[in-house]
Order: structure tokens, then sequence, then C-alpha cells
């Protein structure tokens, strides 16, 4: 485990919104987005959080970028006079169960926890009778899948992996190649899977007019070489390929299609920029589709953000890191509600309800310059709303083709 205690990070710039006055002597701009520090913000108050990430193995990218918005967040809330927020920091080693659930639970017994955040699929799945049994109040904002929705006590903070989007890139893939038919999918049996199996097969032949799927394979998490996958995919003759695979699995079907000299179109759930560096200029050729994150967004909050985040890590946030820089300001905005309503700030219970009387919260994601965004969760099925959008790559970075209309995304179903 890892700890990391919050420092200060201080705003330079200012912004006016109609929800809060920030006082003359208060120079801060998170305070004008979030409200006043002090008594009223939880300063005084140490708050324990969890996080649960991959910090080792395959996927160690997403535990660094994920770790690195949640801790640069709790920095910020304690500068802006909020809480000081402790993270402990669990390894699931990319996925892996045991360490998960062996990991959470010392997170919960010895670090006294308030909060969590999640990430994968399998390892969060796995966490949910000791997160209703001890309610410890939680976010995944990396692999949202459909097993955990509708759970007590876990929230998602992205739409959810792979399934929200499927609808909508494969209506625009249809759309825009009319003549395709013959659809091949790749994906994992780590997160994806509802997408790959009930989805693909009844949205496809619908909007491709008769079409079919000809190939699905299944590859392990970390795969590097995909000269069997690629073998098996050309030999079933795909007009198109769509694929749930993800992180920098991506990088590697992407380059290694290409090089094999399979030139129809691919289209994903997910972009990364190892990915893309991974895959170098072919990833030109890759389309995805996504509740994607633009660090290029002119929302204050994200302005803000942006400029943080360079000026502690040296480099730009990404998907991962927003979403998980984004709940900790989540925790702190319920930690305001429930002192406001005279509640203990250390009770997930409290936290919770707080959540579930008003689900609306800010976001670095939508807004524009005078703006800031705004996500809303769906307190039934415990889901997030955000925009999201198909999007090709050129130079290397993502540019919007076409935002995907809410009708386009599917109901949230209970898990069997």
């Amino acid at each position: 485990q890892t700890t990391a205690a919050a420092a200060a990070v201080a705003g330079t710039s200012r912004y006016s919104f109609p929800s809060y006055q920030v006082s003359a002597q208060d120079e801060n701009p998170l305070n004008t987005i979030f409200g006043p520090g002090g008594v009223e913000g939880g300063e005084g108050i140490d708050l324990q959080g969890g996080m649960n990430l991959a910090m080792t193995g395959q996927g160690a990218f997403f535990g660094d970028v994920m770790s690195k918005g949640a801790l640069l967040a709790a920095e910020q809330v304690g500068a802006a006079g909020g809480p000081a927020i402790t993270i402990t920091i669990n390894d699931h080693e990319s996925g892996e169960v045991p360490p998960s659930v062996n990991g959470v639970r010392k997170l919960i017994s010895q670090n006294g926890i308030t909060f969590l955040q999640t990430s994968y699929g399998a390892p969060s799945e796995a966490l949910i009778p000791i997160l209703q049994q001890n309610k410890i109040l939680t976010f995944n904002g990396g692999g949202a899948s459909p097993k955990q929705l509708f759970a007590d006590y876990l929230w998602m903070t992205r739409m959810v992996f792979a399934y929200d989007p499927t609808p909508g890139a494969l209506t625009w893939l249809a759309t825009n190649y009319p003549d395709a038919k013959r659809l091949a999918t790749i994906g994992t049996l780590e997160n994806g899977v509802e997408a790959l199996e009930q989805l693909v097969p009844q949205v496809w032949p619908d909007v491709s007019d008769g079409g079919e799927v000809v190939a699905k394979e299944i590859h392990d998490v970390g795969l590097t070489d995909f000269s069997q996958v690629i073998a098996r995919v050309k030999s079933s003759n795909p007009d198109a390929i769509f694929t749930v695979s993800f992180g920098n699995d991506l990088g590697y079907l992407v380059k290694q299609f290409r090089e094999a000299a399979v030139t129809v179109p691919i289209v994903g759930i997910e972009f990364t920029q190892d990915a893309q560096t991974i895959a170098g200029a072919s990833y030109d050729t890759f389309v995805f589709a996504t509740d994607y994150y633009d660090t290029k967004n002119p929302n204050p909050w994200n302005v803000e953000f942006v400029k943080a985040h360079n000026e502690k890590y040296q480099k730009d946030p990404e998907y991962y890191g927003a979403n998980y820089y984004e709940q900790v300001f989540v925790v702190w905005d319920l930690v305001r509600r429930v002192l406001a309503d005279g509640g203990d700030p250390k009770s997930g219970e409290a936290l919770q309800s707080a959540l579930v009387a008003n689900p609306v919260f800010h976001s670095v994601y939508g807004g524009d310059a005078d703006n800031v965004g705004e996500m809303s969760f769906d307190t039934e099925s415990h889901t997030i709303s955000k925009p999201m959008g198909v999007f090709s790559v050129k130079d290397g970075q993502p540019v919007l083709l076409q935002p995907i209309p809410p009708e386009l995304v599917p109901p949230a179903q209970r898990p069997a």
C-alpha cells in the first residue's frame, strides 16, 4: 500500500459563478466553484480515503494516472479550506480479485476509510458485499461494468465501459461504411464482455441492414503479440472490426493489424496516449466512441485542473485521471452537504444519503468558457450521465466526429 497525505496547491486565476461569492481575501478559484472553505467546507476534518488500483502489472498506466488525479484533488481541496484528505492506495495487481478483496479489507479495518475509489470490473464487482456491509461510499471511474450497476454504495463516474458507447459506435460505423456487413469483434474477459456478447449481436444486424458478426476473438489482458488473433480475424474476411480491448493492448492491436495489411475500419471504445504512442501513425486510422475527456475544454474548472496538473506532474491530464480527480471533489461536495445538515461527514451512509438527495455535481466534462460542466447520477442504477461522442485520431490526437445522442445509449439493466 502507498500512502500520500494532502498538500496545498494554490490557484491563481478567478471566475465568477452565481452559486457562491468569493471573499476578497480568498483568491482560490475552487472556492468560487465549490463554495467557501472553513467550517462549512470541512476544514479541520481528517478524512481517510482509499483507492483500489492497478499499480503494478500490465495496467500500471491506469493506476498511475488515476492516483495522480485523485492526489492532486486532495491537495486542492485542502488548499481551498476543505477537509484534510489522506488517500491510501491498494494495488489489485492489474485486475486480480484476491489482492483487491484482501487489500480493501485492510483499508477498511486498518486505515478506517470513509470512501473508496476503485477500478476495473472483476476486482470491483467482488467488493460489493464488503462495501455494503461496511457502508463505504465507493466510486468507479475506470472499469464501470454492468454487474456493478444497482449496487448499494457503489457508483459509476464514467459511462459503462464498452456497453454504453457500443450502439453509437456501431451506428456511426454502419452509416459511414454502408457496404460493411461482416463484422469481427475483439475483446477480453476483464471488461466489455456484455457489449460483445449481448449488444453487438443485437445492434449490428439492425443498424447495418442485415449484417452479421463473423468472428469473436477473446484475448488475454496485456497481450502484445496479436499475430494469432489477426490470422483468425483475416480468415473470417470481415468488412470492419469492432474492439472493446483497452489500455496498451489496443495500441498493439491497431499497429499490428495495419502492419498485416488489414485495411478495414477498426472502431473501439477507448483512447489513451500510451496506446497511441505504441501504435504510432497507424492510430490515425483508428476511430473510437466514449465519454472522452478534452484537456482543451474551456470549462473554468477544467482550465484550473489542467493548469494544476501540469504544474505538479509536468504533463496534461487524461481521461482516467480526470475521472478520479472529479470523484474527490464529489466527496468534498458531499461533506459540505452533510455538514450543512448537521450530519457526520465521516459516515459513508450519510454521504450516500446526501448524494441520493441531490445527484447533480460539477464536472470537468462539458460546460463552456463561462460555465462549469455538470454530471448527474441515476439514483437507481448508480450510473452517470456524461456527453459521449465518436472520435477519429488525427496526428495522434482525438478529433470529435459527432456526438452520440442520448437515445443511442442503452438503458441500464439489472445484472443477472
